[in-house]
């Protein structure tokens, strides 16, 4: 019995460990909450902080653990659990001075799922819904009408690449509010219900504004990036993409293409195409710091003849290294540095490992991988994929239907028996459809032009260059 007593305690003082800031937040939140109420119960506080705790691990722990990328960075979670904390602390703050109607669900749940997803979203909304009734004197009623109102924010945001989207969604949850708070006042003639009813309409427009206002200061702060702020990255004038495409002109080109590629592929198998897309473009800014050292930066002169294997194998490794260096100064999505990172996984650098073991037969294919670490998600794959496709289709000299078929599918199986994907998520459903979508797009990008016949110039048409030296003559 001691030793399944202290087993016990062993397993809770992990649990607080690894979930401290949980039970400190809830701290906060209770405490936060007694303030509004007025009203202080040491053993009433004891039992609704283990509620509130128990409520966190519930609706949300189970919920987060199964989005990819709360496992992947820490910040998401602190994040999550920010929002969280002071979205309940601003409603217990809110509840003391306005009542009920005070209480935003739009605010941190719209937050959550822009920033996080539709399943985060949805779990916040469980907490929010449930945690308001201890408020609210554990009322079902508001509960419900919570649980309303932040399952339509969910569905409104679940997609918002426009800040006008963002308002837009308001105003639907504003008249939702309106109405449910309406009904729960009866319609009454006194004033006050009327004052109840605008508090519950203007509360989700309001929210927005705050939303809307607040979205980059979280964005910059965590690297966490909503689909606005990803498409404002995109942007072509971006400070890095404009160095990358003067430095490295090759690299730039190469880049807007594969663009093209990876946003088609994620559109098809139905994950983040904006991801996939300004992923894309900045995927190999690392190049840019020694662009002579890659193919498509070369005009004369190849440095890598004079270069021992060696050497070289550690250049290409440098650009993953830069990238990353440069994303973390210019402050990008954590997920595109991770795409930075993983865009190559571990795989050899076959041409130099070849050439190293040519001079020397006993080298080792660990001594000439890229550093990884493998793609973890999905988008990763999808620019994984394409980079190479995008590389090795301009080697085609004729490049028809059938050759582009064959090529993006000898460079998929490959990759796919490299065993490079196996952490990404993508299914064998998944690489059938991204096969199908890489073709059509290559095939339409590299079809045939027809090649028009050139006419014969009249003798009595001068050049263009006899018609300036003529106007400067006549200017003179």
């Amino acid at each position: 019995m001691f030793n399944e007593m202290r087993k016990s305690l062993e397993n809770l003082l992990r649990l607080f460990s690894n979930k401290w800031y949980i039970f400190i937040s809830q701290a906060f939140v209770l405490f936060f909450m007694k303030y509004s109420l007025y009203f202080l119960n040491i053993e009433r506080s004891i039992v609704e902080y283990l509620m509130l705790v128990s409520l966190v691990f519930i609706t949300c722990e189970l919920g987060i653990s199964k989005v990819r990328f709360f496992k992947l960075h820490r910040s998401y979670v602190f994040t999550f659990y920010s929002i969280l904390t002071v979205g309940m602390i601003l409603n217990s703050l809110s509840y003391s001075y306005f009542g009920y109607p005070g209480i935003s669900i739009f605010l941190p749940v719209s937050l959550i799922t822009i920033l996080m997803g539709t399943t985060a979203g949805i779990s916040s909304t469980y907490y929010f819904s449930l945690s308001s009734a201890i408020i609210l004197n554990y009322s079902l009623k508001y509960s419900l009408f919570f649980l309303f109102v932040g399952s339509l924010t969910v569905f409104l945001t679940r997609r918002i690449n426009k800040r006008i989207d963002i308002a837009r969604a308001a105003i639907f949850v504003s008249l939702l509010q309106a109405v449910l708070f309406a009904i729960n006042e009866n319609f009454f003639i006194p004033i006050s219900t009327y004052t109840n009813i605008v508090r519950g309409f203007l509360n989700p427009i309001l929210s927005s504004i705050i939303t809307i206002g607040i979205l980059p200061y979280i964005e910059y702060g965590s690297r966490i990036y909503s689909s606005i702020g990803m498409l404002e990255l995109g942007n072509l004038s971006h400070p890095l993409l404009k160095q990358l495409s003067i430095k490295a002109p090759g690299t730039y080109y190469h880049s807007v293409i594969l663009a093209n590629l990876a946003e088609a592929a994620a559109e098809k198998i139905e994950v983040n195409p904006i991801l996939a897309r300004v992923g894309s473009y900045f995927h190999d800014i690392g190049k840019m710091k020694k662009p002579e050292f890659f193919i498509e930066n070369q005009q004369l002169e190849n440095p890598h003849s004079s270069l021992h294997p060696s050497l070289s194998h550690i250049v290409l490794n440098f650009h993953v290294k830069a990238g990353s260096e440069l994303a973390r100064k210019y402050r990008l999505p954590l997920l595109i540095e991770d795409i930075i990172k993983q865009h190559h996984g571990v795989r050899i650098q076959k041409f130099f490992y070849h050439k190293a073991k040519e001079v020397n037969p006993e080298v080792k294919e660990e001594d000439f991988r890229y550093p990884g670490p493998k793609p973890q998600f999905k988008e990763a794959g999808i620019i994984m994929l394409a980079d190479s496709i995008e590389a090795a289709i301009r080697s085609i000299k004729d490049p028809t239907p059938s050759k582009i078929e064959e090529m993006v599918t000898e460079i998929v199986n490959d990759i796919y028996n490299e065993r490079e994907l196996d952490e990404s998520g993508l299914t064998l459903k998944d690489l059938e459809l991204i096969i199908e979508e890489f073709v059509r797009v290559l095939v339409s990008t590299y079809h045939q032009r027809i090649e028009y016949p050139r006419e014969e110039t009249k003798n009595n048409l001068v050049t263009l260059k006899e018609s300036i030296e003529d106007e400067s003559e006549h200017n003179k």
